[in-house]
């Protein structure tokens, strides 16, 4: 698994606390990570950035919410397979959390994150390949 490309997750969180507890958990399990404080920013981060393995999304994000960052990133065809995992407090609306590949509620488990993101890679080699 070392031979593949680096591993990379873009964390989008407002919350800063909570932004800096999942960065640190990811880059302690190995991976380089990048952030985002909206959903505009995290946009500009994927179009002008290295492709991550994956997206962990909150949900209610200032300037560009959550839905409307995923229903942006599923229209170009080169972002489109990168697995996005949400982060919520709340009921995702039917449609918005069947436009994600998996809907976590907060407060999360750590351990059980980075094994989701882990297992979302495994299942989608080309996110990997960054």
């Amino acid at each position: 698994m070392r031979a593949m490309k680096e591993r990379r997750v873009l964390v989008v969180e407002d919350d800063p606390e909570t932004q800096a507890t999942i960065r640190d958990l990811f880059r302690r399990a190995g991976y380089s990570v990048d952030t985002a404080s909206d959903g505009r920013e995290a946009l500009a981060r994927l179009l002008d950035g290295d492709m991550p393995s994956a997206v962990v999304l909150d949900a209610r994000l200032p300037v560009m919410s959550g839905q409307e960052f995923v229903s942006v990133v599923r229209a170009y065809s080169r972002l489109a397979s990168v697995p996005i995992v949400l982060l919520t407090a709340w009921d995702a609306p039917v449609s918005f959390a069947k436009s994600v590949d998996v809907v976590m509620r907060k407060p999360f488990r750590p351990n059980e994150l980075v094994a989701t993101v882990e297992a979302l890679i495994v299942r989608n080699p080309s996110a990997a390949a960054g």
